[in-house]
């Protein structure tokens, strides 16, 4: 059973791209944010907060979203790099 839409990143946001990054992983992954908290201890809520573009999500979040949906961890480690040092790149 799919969960609630998700809300729409405001393409305004400061990190929109690192969110929008870490939305189509969870997309490719076909992983609901439910299944991605029970593998990976982290509050759904915590997870979809780093896919809002909102916030820069902490390190090890990221690594445990990239992880959650088998994603390229080394790749994303850079992009969270570059996120934070205030680069809006996305692959």
């Amino acid at each position: 059973m799919p969960g609630r839409p998700e809300i729409p990143i405001d393409p305004g946001a400061p990190f929109a791209d690192f969110a929008i990054g870490l939305r189509t992983l969870r997309s490719a992954s076909n992983k609901t944010y439910k299944q991605m908290a029970v593998e990976v201890n982290y509050g759904i809520s915590v997870l979809c907060t780093a896919a809002s573009g909102r916030i820069l999500p902490s390190l090890g979040v990221t690594l445990a979203f990239v992880r959650a949906c088998d994603g390229p961890v080394a790749e994303w480690v850079h992009l969270w790099e570059l996120a934070r040092a205030g680069g809006r790149r996305h692959r």
